[in-house]
Parts: structure tokens; sequence; C-alpha cells
């Protein structure tokens, strides 16, 4: 069964530098400012990678 969870991972820039907003199962937030636009589509690629390639949250982990 595969459960469908809405992901969105974006650039988003402006006069202080460029900025990733991510929204993912209700939850949302932004990283950076990043002074360089290609460190910034990095993150963005690494925190779309985060959400699809792991189905629990860091809080979630037990030790």
């Amino acid at each position: 069964m595969s459960k469908e969870i809405a992901v969105n991972v974006s650039v988003r820039s402006d006069d202080q530098g460029h900025w990733v907003e991510w929204a993912n199962a209700g939850e949302s937030g932004s990283l950076g400012p990043y002074q360089d636009a290609d460190v910034a589509e990095n993150v963005r690629a690494a925190k779309e990678r985060e959400f699809s390639e792991n189905d629990g949250h860091i809080d979630d982990a037990t030790a």
C-alpha cells in the first residue's frame, strides 16, 4: 500500500539571499538565507530527498 503525502520544496530569492521553503505532512519551514543560488539548490535537493526517502521524523527515532 502506498501512502501519498504532499511534499513541496522550493527555492525563493529576495534581497537577503536564497531561501529553501518546504512543506511536508502539515508542517512547513524555511532554511537560509544562502548567498549562493547553487548552495540553495543543493539544500533544496537534500531536503526533498530527506522527505522522499525517510518515512519517519528524526524526533521519532529511539536509541
